[in-house]
Parts: structure tokens; C-alpha cells; sequence
């Protein structure tokens, strides 16, 4: 069961629970915003949402499923509320490209919270129902719909590679092995290459079509 699915009585006593949890995930978030990972701790927590420590553990059962919990209402609210949008463009190359600065975007703007992300996924090992594969069932439907109109064995393998790239350098990104500003060329380069495949032809952006850059026309 998801950490953000617990259980809970029905009734005045279930919605008294269900205020309890969103104020302290709403802790975690708010302390993962000032300090990423390590400022999440179960006594500030406390303070910060007025819920007693061991009320918090009996919800979540540790300090990594308390944050994965919040991570998963990050993702599942205010993280990916407007994904849908994410892919625009007339040729799937664009929606791609679209798609994949928008995901930057989003790290850009919540790197703390990316830390918590990620580190929270090493901390647990990946477990099915973490922020890292919840992220992934409900990305991949926009991912996948970028992709309308390629050819469906090469668009799975784009989708599958994207995948893997996003998940990479998101880890190198909390780990300092790349900066902020290197994750836009890291994905351009991929969809670059990605697009050179004949399956994409008609798929391009076309701003990197060589006739559009001669003559200004398709």
C-alpha cells in the first residue's frame, strides 16, 4: 500500500487523522524546501505541524517513509498538476523536447525537494510503491503521449530511454556529479540523437530540419 494510503476510520475520527497526516506532510515539505533531506527530522517535524512525534510514527513507521509519504503528495498535487501540458509541439520531437525542459524546469525549481526524492528512493531501495515509480506511473502517460504517431516499437524504446536518462541524472543532479544548468543539454542531446533514428522522420523538431534553417519553410 502507497505510505500516502493508509488506512484510516471513517467519520469524525478519520477526517481528525486525515488533518493530522496533511499537516505534517505539509511539515515535511515545508522543511524539505528549506533544507532538503537532512532538515527533515521527526522532532522539528513535531513542532513545525503541532502532531506528537510518536503520533507521527504510529502514521508512517519511519523517518524515510514519513518523507517518501510527503514526496508522493508533492508529486501527486503541486509537482505534476499541470503535466498534461508539459508535451506541446506540432511534431512529437518538439512535444518530446517540450516534455523534458518542463521536467527540468521542475527540478530547477524544487532541488531540495528532488534531494529528498532521491535520497529517500536510496535510503529504502526502491521499494514498488515509492516516490520514484509513483513519479514514473504518472509521468509515463505523458511521456507516451508525446510520442503519437511514431512508430510504436521505437516510441516504447524512447520512452524507455528517457526514462532511464531522467532517473540518471536526476541522482547525478543530488549528488553534485552534474549542476542545474547542465540537465537541459544533457536531455537535448539525447532527443537529438534519438531523433535521428528513420522511425522519427516527419517526428522532428522543426527547427532542426536543414530546410527549415535554409529557407525558413517545410
Amino acid at each position: 500500500m502507497p505510505p500516502t494510503a493508509t488506512a484510516t476510520p471513517s467519520g469524525r475520527l478519520g477526517r481528525s487523522q486525515a488533518a493530522r497526516r496533511a499537516r505534517v506532510l505539509d511539515a515535511v515539505l515545508e522543511l524539505g524546501r528549506e533544507g532538503g533531506y537532512d532538515a527533515v527530522q521527526l522532532r522539528v517535524v513535531a513542532d513545525r505541524s503541532g502532531v506528537a512525534s510518536d503520533t507521527i510514527y504510529r502514521y508512517f513507521g519511519s523517518r524515510d517513509r514519513l518523507i517518501s509519504a510527503a514526496v508522493i503528495h508533492w508529486l501527486e498535487g503541486e509537482a505534476f498538476a499541470s503535466a498534461a501540458t508539459w508535451g506541446k509541439g506540432a511534431t512529437a520531437g518538439e512535444r518530446l523536447l517540450s516534455y523534458c525542459h518542463r521536467v527540468c524546469d521542475l527540478w530547477a525549481n524544487d532541488l531540495n525537494l528532488i534531494d529528498m526524492l532521491v535520497r529517500s528512493e536510496l535510503a529504502e531501495g526502491g521499494k514498488a510503491d515509492g516516490p520514484a515509480a509513483r513519479s514514473r506511473a504518472l509521468l509515463d502517460p505523458v511521456l507516451r503521449a508525446t510520442l503519437d504517431g511514431v512508430d510504436p516499437d521505437y516510441a516504447d524504446d524512447v520512452a524507455l530511454i528517457i526514462e532511464h536518462v531522467t532517473h540518471s541524472t536526476m541522482t547525478s543532479l543530488v549528488r553534485h556529479q552534474v549542476g542545474i544548468d547542465d540537465v537541459h543539454p544533457v536531455f537535448d542531446r539525447t532527443i537529438r540523437r534519438l531523433a535521428q533514428h528513420p522511425a522519427m522522420e516527419g517526428h522532428r523538431p522543426k527547427s532542426w530540419d536543414p530546410k527549415v534553417r535554409r529557407t525558413g519553410t517545410r
